[in-house]
């Protein structure tokens, strides 16, 4: 089997070898836009259980004597 290119010579002529060319950076702004939002979510999670431990503390079982 044989894509028929036998030569680099003339690769611009040939076009896009994937599509979506071109729009590299509006997909590494996606990707960066949601790791902030995830990280921010993540760390807003994790403050809103740190602040229901620190108002509601569990009441540790007394050793056994």
């Amino acid at each position: 089997m044989s894509t028929g290119i036998t030569s680099l010579a003339n690769l611009p002529e040939m076009g896009a070898i994937y599509p979506f060319a071109g729009f590299e950076w509006l997909f590494a702004l996606i990707i960066l836009g949601f790791t902030i939002y995830f990280v921010m979510s993540q760390i807003k999670m994790e403050q809103g259980d740190i602040d229901e431990e620190l108002a509601a503390p569990q009441m540790a079982a007394a050793p056994a004597e």
